[in-house]
């Protein structure tokens, strides 16, 4: 199977935002706040400055702000959950429960993009998500970090299927410019109450942050307009092994045995999704 443009975005970003989790992760002694508005902060400014250089509109034509501004409504909530459920999970069981993303933006794709699955997508879906339960395992199935991840992962789906809908027609750098500005508005007010300056090295843990972010934003957005939402989204099911990697080599968080089986049942449910869907599209219509 050749890859396509498209996959090779988003491939990019899962791995951009992988060192991002390790980042927010490194910052632990931060308040959450703080993070999320110095990510959003660096990112928006990155975005409005490129944008102001190519002459497009910042805030978009208005017949599409009504879908950007639900890509940066839900893209809060992602951002937000997703950095509490860091400071609340080891990172590979945070960034795990991530992996129920996909599975919202491929079943809100059906109503909301006009992009029904397949009878045997969900087969591979329902591999994939088989796998996250395995790796995860069920301890503290229901405490406050892996509520507040699995909220997140609801977020991050809507989101993906609002960027969905914006289409190919604008910029990709005006959803950036969406996503950042709500979470950025939210921590404002938030970091008033929960205010820390950072020391040492905090502050390159936050600068990267903040540019692979807008790097792996950009990538995703460029991903999402090139190919349907749930093709894509399958894809960062691929993130599992990023994190587990990471998990283990940087945090010495210890894998569990049934941690393998799991990511291997990722992999199938993706790599089975990619082909079948690459079958679909060489038919003739």
């Amino acid at each position: 199977m050749r890859l396509s443009p498209g996959i090779l975005y988003m491939l990019a970003s899962t791995a951009l935002l992988a060192v991002v989790n390790v980042a927010v992760k490194k910052l632990d002694g931060l308040p959450t706040a703080e993070i999320i508005f110095a990510r959003c902060f660096i990112s928006l400014t990155l975005t409005v400055i490129q944008l102001r250089r190519t002459h497009e509109p910042v805030w978009g034509p208005p017949g599409a702000r009504g879908n950007l501004w639900g890509r940066g409504i839900f893209g809060a909530g992602s951002i937000i959950g997703g950095f509490l459920a860091l400071k609340a999970l080891p990172i590979g069981g945070a960034v795990t429960l991530t992996y129920l993303a996909p599975v919202v933006t491929a079943v809100a794709a059906i109503w909301l993009v006009g992009e029904p699955l397949k009878p045997w997508q969900w087969l591979f879906y329902a591999l994939a998500v088989a796998g996250v339960v395995l790796a995860k395992g069920t301890d503290g199935l229901l405490s406050a970090g892996v509520l507040i991840g699995v909220g997140a992962a609801v977020s991050s789906g809507m989101s993906s299927v609002f960027l969905r809908r914006v289409g190919n027609k604008i910029a990709p750098l005006v959803p950036v410019f969406y996503f950042n500005l709500v979470p950025l508005a939210i921590a404002a007010g938030w970091m008033l109450f929960d205010l820390k300056l950072p020391r040492g090295t905090d502050w390159a843990w936050l600068a990267l942050a903040g540019i692979f972010t807008h790097v792996a934003l950009w990538c995703v957005t460029q991903a999402f307009q090139e190919k349907q939402a749930n093709f894509v989204a399958a894809l960062d099911y691929l993130g599992l092994i990023y994190a587990t990697a990471m998990g283990y080599f940087v945090f010495g968080d210890k894998i569990k045995p049934t941690v393998y089986p799991g990511i291997g049942l990722v992999l199938l449910g993706v790599l089975l999704n990619a082909w079948y869907l690459s079958r679909q599209e060489k038919k003739p219509a």
